[in-house]
Order: structure tokens, then C-alpha cells, then sequence
């Protein structure tokens, strides 16, 4: 039999072969990853108020390797952590401004150096309470 003679040649059905998507993934670092324990440690929140936020999007999610959860990233965490103490620029307009008083009633007066005009104190009616010694 010659090449010329094979060519023309069909086998049966091809099989279908499929390959792993994870086949070239690679490793992750084991000491960037974090399991819940030492994350609630690091952020000081309880693990359960981490899961919550990362359900609704406000945490980062687990890293996967080959389709399972193994943990959190420190790096993105430790970014997670610091844009939540960046401090806006009306925050900081905000805290640089002259305090008021709330226009609600509240229990406890305004500071002198708070409020615009002297308030008039608010008479505390205290209970009797009848003590009897033995």
C-alpha cells in the first residue's frame, strides 16, 4: 500500500477528545492565601459578616484553583482594607466645619461651645424609690 493509496482513506468516527480547562493553570501562592480564620484575624470582623459582604459584592471572593475555593488573596484584602480608611474630600470638608446642634430633641444638651445661642437646662425628674432597711 503507498501514501497515495492511504489518503483517500477514511477511518470511522473521530473521537472527541476534551481536555481539563485547568490543564495550564497555575499555581497560587500559599503564602498570599488566607483561610477564614486567619482573615477574620487580619480584618478583626467576625467570619461570618466577611461572607455576607463578599456574597453582596463588597469583599473580595475566595481565589479558586482547578474549580474549588481554596481562600482569600492577602493582597487584595490588605486593599480592601485600605480604601475602607480613605477619608473623602467632604468628609474632610465636613469634619473641618463648625459643629451645630441637631435640629431633633435629643437626651443629652448641646455643648455651650456647640450651639449658637445658650438652651435652657433640662429639669431631670428623678423617682423615689422607698428603701426600707432590715
Amino acid at each position: 500500500m503507498t501514501i497515495e493509496a492511504t489518503a483517500g482513506m477514511t477511518a470511522g468516527p473521530k473521537p472527541s477528545v476534551t481536555i481539563s480547562p485547568w490543564v495550564n493553570e497555575a499555581l497560587p501562592n500559599i503564602q498570599g492565601i488566607l483561610c477564614s480564620r486567619d482573615l477574620a484575624r487580619l480584618t478583626r470582623r467576625p467570619r461570618w459578616e466577611l461572607f455576607g459582604l463578599a456574597l453582596i459584592g463588597k469583599f473580595p471572593r475566595k481565589k479558586r484553583y482547578r474549580g474549588r475555593p481554596i481562600g482569600w488573596c492577602r493582597a487584595e484584602v490588605l486593599e480592601w482594607m485600605t480604601r475602607e480608611l480613605a477619608v473623602e474630600t467632604e468628609a474632610r470638608e465636613r469634619l473641618n466645619a463648625p459643629r451645630r446642634c441637631a435640629g431633633r430633641h435629643t437626651r443629652q444638651q448641646c455643648l455651650p461651645l456647640e450651639c449658637p445661642t445658650p438652651s435652657a437646662p433640662v429639669k431631670v425628674q428623678s423617682r423615689n424609690f422607698n428603701c426600707q432597711s432590715r
